[in-house]
């Protein structure tokens, strides 16, 4: 892997130059401060998410490791593991719990949205309201286009492996506590990053068996040519990742919690990752 630029810093912006220089060309920036007037980034602790949120039973991503999934598991079982418990027991393991296993816990979307929007119907979780009530949807797509609103929440050091967001849309991603690192790939280096292929028992074909920590290059030798582009969130930051982009998130703070916003793009996409879709589709009806 080589990291061929940083991506762009940029202050705020309109919504038209933001469409102009980043969405309408698919290339990922973080909006420095783009998050920094809601009231969650300037209000969140782990005291106010205990007093929010403390008796809601949630459910999360639970891994031996700090990598979620951790596909160098023997089965499906160990790789998707779940894990369920008060968010007021969540954030006590994660904040408090023995430091090699404050990584194994990780709280997604997957398990439990925070609004989604479905042919003009909106839907809330009204366990997770709360965290909405604190966040504005960004100004740089019309609020009609919005399609999910996830809640990320971590400790220190857990991973994201290497994969595409396969809902197909664009998403802003607000850190609000803590910080992460990323690294983005374009969806024509998908070659290179080695996604599940099919016919194997492993159904997630938008992650990659590549491990970007450790690669084996005998088993994976286009890894070294891979090109990433590279970025530092700060609290307060939003990111934007394009539809289809590839990428991996590192946690760094002790307490982060994310709030990402997806929407579809307006246009349809040709690239190596919608025609990786395309076979995906093809392959599950051909099983039905």
């Amino acid at each position: 892997m080589r990291v061929v630029r940083e991506v762009e810093r940029a202050p705020l912006l309109s919504r038209a130059a933001f469409e102009e220089r980043f969405e309408k060309l698919d290339r990922p920036v973080v909006i420095a401060g783009g998050a920094a007037a809601w009231r969650a980034t300037a209000t969140w602790s782990g005291a106010l998410l205990r007093e929010r949120l403390g008796a809601t039973t949630i459910h999360y991503k639970q891994s031996s490791t700090h990598q979620h999934p951790d596909f160098h598991q023997a089965t499906l079982g160990a790789m998707f593991a779940r894990g369920s418990s008060s968010f007021t027991e969540f954030l006590d393991a994660i904040e408090h719990g023995p430091a090699d296993a404050r990584a194994r816990r990780v709280f997604t979307g997957d398990e439990q949205f925070v609004l989604q929007r479905r042919d003009g119907v909106t839907r809330d979780n009204p366990a997770l309201s709360p965290l909405y009530r604190d966040v504005e949807i960004p100004p740089f797509f019309a609020p009609e286009r919005l399609y999910t609103v996830w809640a990320w929440f971590s400790g220190a050091g857990p991973r994201t492996w290497l994969h595409y967001d396969n809902n197909g849309c664009h998403n802003l991603n607000g850190q609000v506590l803590g910080r992460k690192e990323c690294w983005l790939f374009e969806p024509d280096e998908l070659e290179r990053l080695y996604p599940f292929p099919l016919g194997e028992k492993n159904p997630a074909h938008n992650c990659c068996a590549v491990d970007v920590e450790a690669p084996d290059l005998a088993r994976h030798p286009r890894f070294a040519d891979a090109r990433a582009e590279h970025a530092v969130l700060e609290r307060g930051d939003l990111l934007f990742i394009p539809a289809w982009w590839i990428h991996t998130f590192s946690h760094l703070g002790e307490l982060n919690a994310n709030v990402n916003f997806w929407w579809k793009p307006a246009t349809e996409r040709d690239n190596a990752v919608t025609r990786w879709q395309h076979e995906i589709a093809r392959d599950a009806a051909k099983k039905a």
